[in-house]
């Protein structure tokens, strides 16, 4: 009992020694941390293959297909247009070499030609042609000008591609829309590029020329009744001068017209008749406008067409004294008996105004070498037969002129060329002049 009492003393002492003692901090275990593994590569040691044997490399030759050729476009127009100019060689493509050969080869394929023409002759020279080369047929259309002009606009509008050759007068269209327009071409053979005069190459080959002049009765006069253009204003011809209806027939109104151009030398020829500088009117800036105006204010007698001219002043047994712009071109029916009268081939400042007739290729032109090889035919004596006579003039200057007719200098010399550009740029304001001062004073 006495060792169980000092045990239980023992334990009861140690107990109240441990509860006054710090206690123990808990012990935290570190997180293990596993070292990286350091795997060693691999190494595979290279497959030993059985050599075999390599057959021959045979290389294919590298074969380049050739660049696409880039033509330019020269013309500005769209592309049918303009590779028919390429292929025919005109407009900006052309270089003025002519394979006459290949183009009469080309031209017999072609085995047609149409030309819009302004003159009854060209049949004539239709059948010659045909007779040179029998495999192409010539279809000759005589037209008339302003139908040769109609025709060929509104054709070239439509796309409607038909005729090959322009062989008529029209200047002023040719020169402010036909050409710059791209309807018409000029072509110009080899044979007399470097023979007819630059003048006579613009806007398109001149043909052939001709002259309308103030004429009179030979019947009734010795000579010229007047001396001075000025003079066909004064009241003793008032209504007494044949023409064509300018008002109807722009080639006629374009004639008029030159002399507004030439105002500077209608300007001298009225100082020259009337002794004093012209008076102007408000609504004439020069002198070629005053004479315009007064040769209307004096009422010129109006013809539907040159035969009707010819016959109102100049028919053998008149009586009644008359004038009229008449063309020389007419004067064979003169030496036949047919008709009487002469031109005042002396008239100050001009006797009159010189014409032209005019020839190119169509645009698109579905026979462009029979067009060239008709334009070349046209251009010799051979060609230009069925109009070569008196009155009418080549523009080739080495070609004598017609039979019986005046020399080249004398008419050609006496005239002023018809102005295309002025009278393209003028002829609306001309015809209303014209028509509001027609016979009044």
């Amino acid at each position: 009992m006495r060792k169980f009492s000092l045990y239980l003393l023992i334990i009861i002492v140690i107990s109240m020694l441990a509860a006054c003692a710090k206690p123990a901090e808990p012990v935290v275990e570190a997180p293990a941390v596993e070292a990286p593994k350091v795997e060693e590569p691999v190494v595979e040691k290279p497959a030993v293959e059985e050599p075999v044997a390599e057959e021959p490399v045979v290389e294919e030759p590298v074969v380049e297909e050739p660049a696409e050729e880039v033509v330019e476009n020269l013309s500005g127009y769209d592309d049918a247009k303009d590779e028919w100019l390429r292929v025919n060689q005109l407009g900006p493509y052309d270089t003025g070499e002519q394979d006459w050969d290949a183009i009469e080869a080309a031209a017999k394929e072609e085995g047609l030609l149409l030309v819009y023409a302004n003159s009854s002759k060209t049949p004539k020279a239709a059948e010659a042609f045909m007779e040179l080369y029998p495999e192409i047929e010539v279809q000759a259309f005589d037209l008339g000008g302003d139908d040769v002009t109609l025709k060929t606009r509104e054709e070239q509008k439509a796309g409607a591609f038909t005729g090959d050759v322009w062989h008529s007068s029209g200047g002023p269209v040719l020169k402010g829309e036909f050409v710059p327009n791209g309807y018409v071409w000029k072509f110009v053979p080899d044979t007399v590029v470097d023979v007819v005069p630059e003048v006579y190459q613009d806007p398109i080959l001149v043909s052939r020329l001709g002259s309308q002049t103030w004429g009179y009765n030979s019947e009734l006069n010795d000579s010229c009744p007047i001396t001075n253009i000025w003079e066909l204003t004064e009241p003793q011809w008032h209504s007494k001068i044949f023409i064509e209806d300018p008002l109807n027939d722009a080639s006629t109104l374009g004639k008029l017209m030159t002399f507004i151009y030439h105002a500077d030398e209608m300007a001298e020829a009225y100082k020259s008749f009337y002794g004093t500088d012209p008076v102007l009117d408000s609504d004439t800036p020069d002198a070629g406008w005053l004479w315009f105006k007064r040769l209307a204010q004096n009422n010129p007698i109006p013809q539907s067409g040159g035969d009707e001219v010819n016959a109102a002043f100049a028919t053998p047994g008149m009586t009644e004294n008359y004038l009229a712009f008449a063309s020389y071109g007419k004067y064979p029916k003169v030496l036949d008996g047919e008709l009487a009268f002469d031109l005042c081939w002396d008239l100050e400042p001009v006797a009159g105004v010189a014409t032209q007739s005019y020839i190119g290729i169509l645009n698109q032109a579905p026979h462009p070498n029979a067009a060239k090889l008709w334009i070349k035919f046209i251009t010799t004596l051979e060609g230009s037969k069925p109009w070569y006579k008196m009155g009418t003039y080549l523009p080739n200057p080495t070609y004598d002129p017609p039979k019986d007719s005046l020399p080249y200098e004398v008419v050609i010399g006496s005239t002023w060329p018809f102005n295309d550009g002025f009278v393209w740029d003028n002829i609306i304001q001309a015809r209303d002049f014209y028509l509001i001062n027609l016979g009044r004073k």
